[in-house]
């Protein structure tokens, strides 16, 4: 199947719904798709001005989407071990017995 700049729009849409990036000097930063030389990259923009930080490096379409889809699975894995640490540092120090 061939991957095309739409869907990896609508995928980092996906992303930006999905990750809460905490604000900063109240901007909200956010992901976006740069495209250029026929390659593709996943970027955070950071500020107002629009300055950003480089989460891929240039890849094609498909490459891209295998790293978001993997990017997001590690978020999404990052926070359900954050929740169970949370739940058994919580009920392991009740005594049971």
């Amino acid at each position: 199947m061939r991957t095309s700049k739409k869907d990896l729009e609508q995928y980092i849409n996906t992303l930006n719904k999905s990750i809460n990036l905490k604000r900063i000097d109240g901007f909200k930063p956010y992901y976006e798709l740069d495209c250029a030389y026929d390659g593709y990259k996943l970027v955070v923009i950071n500020n107002k001005s629009r300055g950003n930080t480089e989460i891929s490096d240039r890849m094609t379409a498909k490459e891209l989407y295998a790293f978001i889809r993997a990017y997001l699975a590690g978020f999404e894995t990052a926070q359900t071990k954050k929740a169970y640490r949370a739940w058994n540092t919580t009920y392991k120090s009740l005594d049971l017995s």
